[in-house]
């Protein structure tokens, strides 16, 4: 249920902002100078990967997506991280 979560209300971007500004520090940093670079707002940013992962994800990383957020106090965020964080480095090699 959290996965469908995850990708019911983090896809929007509006959520995806909030969602990034609410787990803060160096992650939210990341994300709004990764951002910036691309020319795009946070919360399109993460809710652009969040629709990457759910359309393309297989069953291994839905996998470890789970694992990530098991027992986890803020499972949302926890999830949303691990999906945004290897889009941060995308296009900078």
């Amino acid at each position: 249920m959290v996965i469908q979560d995850i990708m019911n209300s983090c896809s929007n971007e509006k959520v995806a902002e909030a969602a990034v500004a609410s787990i803060g520090g160096a992650f939210a940093r990341r994300v709004r100078e990764t951002a910036t670079r691309r020319g795009v707002r946070p919360g399109a940013l993460a809710a652009s990967a969040v629709l990457r992962f759910r359309s393309n994800a297989r069953a291994p990383e839905f996998a470890a997506l789970e694992q990530a957020v098991a027992g986890d106090d803020l499972p949302l965020l926890r999830g949303l991280a691990f999906i945004v964080e290897p889009a941060l480095g995308e296009g900078e090699r």
